[in-house]
């Protein structure tokens, strides 16, 4: 690195104060995106998992419909049918509105999560991340510390009051 962008920087890091390969963890998020960077969960709809318990319910619709077309003998099995299309279909809404409850957490909590992420930054020498200025206060880290990415993915989740461990809402 150049000594004038050197200059320009003015933040060291806490072990490594010669090392000029420091950066924002957005920065290194955005190269490279490692998983224990990330600012919060992954978040995935739920419009998929509506729209297979809606054909599931119409499957069982239609198996109803060709029973009572077919007459006695294939009744019994349509019913069948349609009651595990059924089955399948509430299965289907109560995980979509499992995953809708999960995206509504996250997305409550992502404004705290990313002022902490946000003011963050990462020193590749000692693959570490620290923060130049006070975090939030429940955060337990201190200005200055170096911790692992590890620990900065548990101190992101908790100011994102996400809850659980940290893999638990990736799905």
């Amino acid at each position: 690195m150049s000594e004038d962008r050197r200059q320009g920087l003015s933040v060291t890091c806490p072990v490594h104060p010669e090392n000029d390969r420091i950066q924002r963890v957005s920065v290194v998020y955005a190269a490279d995106a490692p998983r224990l960077l990330r600012p919060g969960p992954v978040l995935k709809s739920a419009g998929r998992l509506a729209w297979a318990g809606t054909g599931c319910g119409v499957a069982g619709a239609i198996a109803l419909w060709i029973g009572a077309l077919l007459g006695k003998g294939a009744a019994g099995p349509a019913l069948i049918a349609a009651l595990v299309c059924f089955g399948y279909a509430l299965a289907m809404y109560g995980w979509a509105g499992a995953r809708r409850a999960r995206v509504m957490i996250i997305q409550r909590g992502m404004p705290g999560a990313l002022a902490v992420w946000g003011s963050a930054w990462y020193c590749d020498e000692c693959d570490g991340v620290f923060f130049d200025s006070p975090v939030a206060p429940d955060a337990d880290v201190a200005e200055g510390e170096v911790i692992t990415p590890a620990a900065f993915h548990r101190v992101v989740w908790k100011a994102g009051r996400y809850g659980g461990i940290p893999g638990r809402l990736v799905g």
